[in-house]
């Protein structure tokens, strides 16, 4: 029996290690070329993403209005990328308004029970999933519409074409996203690495009983030491104080984040949000954490620009 369990573990941790071998890589790259490459990634991902959540829904008895709801949130994506936030805010609360009417309307000749449940889980996936991932794609593209050189603070910039400037910023932000994702995986690894070898205190052991106090904190300076270290290498002049601060929102929201999913897949009586990714679980289950840290950091982000 102690024989199965090792092999099925040791199983496991290779499909892991050959996911993350595929995986990784090909994410980097897609970042860092950004544009309709960036933009289709995060159209499936958070396409996928939403068909786990409302899949989990279901087993609290709603009935999320599936299809309709995925195709909302590739019309909130596809706006944030084509009309970014602050040039022309009012259309999102048109286009929510729009989709809130419509989800109702389709909830009428439905005839399924638990029509409040049904709304509200169709409609609350759309802010959790599809806006968040919106966020990422606003960071990725802030070039676009803000100006990055405003956050490096280089002056030989500011003399330069145009061209070169966008050139410049749509590098930069591709490796700002990278060093997000940096931050959080080594938040999640040293969180992990160090409940197991030190925690004694539980986190919060109604919602994930495996993680510790220790652990937490572990990850909290892991995620600043991360998303530092990574800007430093890769956005030499991004300045160490926004790194820090970048890193302390990462190292608090991206732990939340997993911690409000854990809630979600415990309440719904489940392990995983699906076995999509051999070894990782769902969708949902990998990226749990950038949909707390992208909102966080892009509010950050627009603070910094707008205060300056």
């Amino acid at each position: 029996m102690i024989i199965v369990k090792k092999e099925t573990e040791l199983n496991e941790l290779i499909k892991r290690v050959i996911v993350a071998f595929v995986g990784i890589p090909l994410a980097f790259l897609i970042i860092y070329f950004g544009g309709y490459y960036f933009l289709v990634t995060v159209a499936v991902i958070a396409s996928i993403a939403l068909w786990e959540f409302y899949k989990i829904s279901e087993k609290k008895h709603a009935f999320p209005n599936k299809i309709p709801g995925i195709l909302s949130g590739l019309m909130i994506i596809g706006l944030f990328y084509f009309n970014q936030i602050f040039s022309g805010f009012i259309w999102y609360i048109i286009l929510f308004a729009f989709i809130t009417i419509l989800i109702l309307t389709l909830e009428l000749w439905r005839n399924k029970p638990n029509g409040l449940l049904n709304v509200s889980t169709t409609l609350a996936g759309l802010i959790y999933i599809s806006v968040s991932f919106s966020c990422l794609l606003g960071i990725r593209e802030f070039y676009r519409i803000f100006d990055i050189p405003l956050l490096i603070n280089d002056s030989k910039y500011i003399n330069i074409q145009e061209s070169q400037v966008v050139l410049i910023n749509n590098i930069y932000c591709g490796w700002l996203v990278a060093s997000m994702f940096i931050s959080v995986w080594l938040s999640d690894s040293a969180a992990y690495f160090i409940g197991v070898k030190w925690g004694k205190h539980k986190l919060f052991p109604r919602i994930s009983p495996k993680k510790s106090r220790e652990g937490s904190i572990a990850g909290f300076i892991g995620a600043i030491i991360g998303f530092s270290v990574s800007a430093s290498l890769l956005i030499p002049k991004f300045p160490v104080e926004h790194s820090i601060i970048i890193g302390a929102i990462i190292g608090i929201v991206g732990q939340v984040g997993d911690l409000a999913e854990s809630l979600l897949k415990r309440d719904a009586g489940i392990k995983d949000s699906s076995a999509i990714l051999p070894g990782h679980g769902g969708v949902l289950d990998r990226f749990d954490s950038i949909l707390f840290v992208a909102p966080a950091v892009y509010i950050y982000l627009l603070i910094l620009l707008f205060t300056n």
